[in-house]
């Protein structure tokens, strides 16, 4: 069967962990990236091809992937990216469980032996890494980033542009993680967090709010 042409925006490690995925399904064409010193340079064989607004220079069909950690830049770049009417399709591990009856938004991006529960909401532009637990429902707003190794507990809202770090627990009982909020690494949250906010340590408490 023939492969389907694709762009990867990002050539550093996450696009390149992408990269590694998609080949087997795609034939990645080049990626792009805004850092100059990279450019028509080879990264595992994958040419950059120039900044990211070199895709307006592409004619051609193909499909583009957005695997950007930084949630504000990803939904920035996603916008652009859209609004030059590419293909933007959302990846997910083929050793990802999802429950059927999961709901899931538009380019999210989940990454292998991670587990959604029944009855979850998943927004659009979520980047979920690997080996993520989601209990049973859960709405992930849009724009989050869910870390590798990270466990969500049940009836929770984790709202628009949060960040949780590796490994954090937020535990059944909460109800909400904050808008552009961040939990850091290893946090165990036990009650909401805040709108903004950066929560740290077990159990988490906060040690910034903007």
């Amino acid at each position: 069967m023939l492969k389907k042409n694709c762009i990867i925006v990002g050539a550093g490690t996450y696009g390149q962990v992408y990269a590694q995925y998609l080949k087997e399904d795609y034939n990645i064409i080049g990626f792009v990236d805004d850092n100059e010193t990279l450019h028509q340079k080879y990264i595992d064989n994958i040419k950059v091809l120039g900044n990211i607004k070199s895709l307006e220079l592409i004619k051609e069909q193909v499909a583009v992937f957005i695997p950007i950690g930084n949630n504000k830049t990803r939904i920035k770049i996603i916008e652009y990216v859209k609004s030059l009417r590419f293909e933007t399709p959302s990846f997910i591990h083929p050793t990802v469980t999802i429950d059927k009856s999961v709901k899931i938004g538009e380019i999210v991006y989940i990454l292998a032996n991670s587990s959604i529960m029944p009855l979850t909401t998943i927004e659009n532009f979520v980047m979920i890494s690997m080996g993520v637990n989601i209990a049973h429902h859960n709405t992930i707003q849009s724009g989050v980033f869910i870390s590798q190794g990270a466990n969500i507990g049940a009836s929770l809202t984790i709202g628009k542009g949060a960040f949780i770090g590796i490994s954090a627990v937020l535990m059944t009982g909460i109800t909400r993680v904050g808008c552009d909020s961040y939990v850091g690494a290893g946090a165990v949250v036990i009650k909401d967090v805040p709108d903004g906010a950066t929560v740290v340590g077990n159990p988490a408490r906060i040690i910034k709010q903007d």
